[in-house]
């Protein structure tokens, strides 16, 4: 199996984006996420960034880079319609920016985490933001097509009645959409959150799944940590056999961000670098 180690920026989020990438690449890392926050970048972005850009990421010899859609607000599943197309503006945006550069794919979180909501109480919240992910991939699927670019739908740890948040219900919404258009994401570290099980996610998720977002979590007090993964924490060979069970294609991509040790984020980097090898068992 021809394996592709990434790495998000998320690991880099407070240098901007040069460094990270030029770290990143050094470390040995062949794939890349591309985080869309300031100071790693701003979208739109002018034509001249955009090429300044995909020049750097083909300079550093990355095999592929996907991007993530800023977080928040920024939801296919906003229960206001003014808020949702807002987010489809910001998310046109976006795609057109990972066709610019040369990115397969991007990242939108399906629902809002609760805190954006307001009237978390109204019996219909559910229903109106179930509403709202379909209509927004409805719009979209489109313009992805038309673009190159496939939206990957992420698995999300919050403990809430909200539709969407986890494989069993994105697996059949995105069955109703063209594989190369839409697609899953899945995240072991939001799956550890909510005390289940990953290696049961990425079975759901399947053919469909088409990236990762591989990081640990306080398995005492799982709360999203964003750690290296180690022995204390998820069962990796569980989840290891999971993925090439599903016959998973894409780049293993980590999202490792906060140290445990007071580590720097290059040698935290390395570390995940060096973790990811020897679980997957590449020479």
């Amino acid at each position: 199996m021809n394996i592709t180690l990434g790495y998000s920026t998320l690991g880099f989020y407070e240098q901007p984006i040069e460094p990270a990438l030029d770290a990143i690449a050094a470390i040995g890392f062949r794939g890349v996420e591309l985080l869309a926050y300031a100071p790693h970048m701003t979208v739109p972005m002018t034509r001249a960034g955009e090429r300044v850009l995909r020049r750097q990421l083909e300079r550093c010899g990355f095999a592929g880079w996907t991007i993530h859609s800023p977080f928040g607000r920024n939801v296919l599943g906003a229960p206001e319609e003014e808020w949702r197309r807002e987010v489809m503006q910001r998310s046109t945006q976006y795609i057109h920016f990972a066709n610019a550069i040369g990115a397969k794919e991007i990242v939108i979180h399906p629902v809002p985490n609760p805190m954006f909501v307001e009237h978390i109480t109204a019996p219909d919240l559910p229903a109106r933001i179930g509403a709202a992910v379909e209509r927004s991939l409805d719009e979209l699927t489109p313009l992805l097509q038309q673009a190159g670019v496939r939206l990957l739908l992420e698995n999300l740890p919050y403990d809430c009645d909200y539709p969407y948040l986890e494989m069993h219900a994105l697996r059949p919404l995105v069955e109703r959409y063209p594989a190369q258009a839409v697609g899953l994401v899945i995240d072991t570290g939001h799956v550890g959150t909510l005390r289940h099980d990953p290696a049961a996610e990425i079975r759901l998720a399947g053919a469909r799944l088409c990236a990762t977002h591989l990081h640990d979590v306080d398995v005492q007090a799982p709360n999203d940590q964003h750690w290296l993964p180690g022995p204390a924490g998820m069962n990796w060979p569980a989840i290891l056999a999971a993925l090439r069970e599903v016959g998973y294609a894409g780049i293993w991509m980590f999202e490792v961000s906060q140290p445990q040790h007071g580590e720097s984020p290059e040698l935290l980097a390395r570390k995940t670098y060096a973790w990811a090898k020897e679980w997957i068992g590449i020479p």
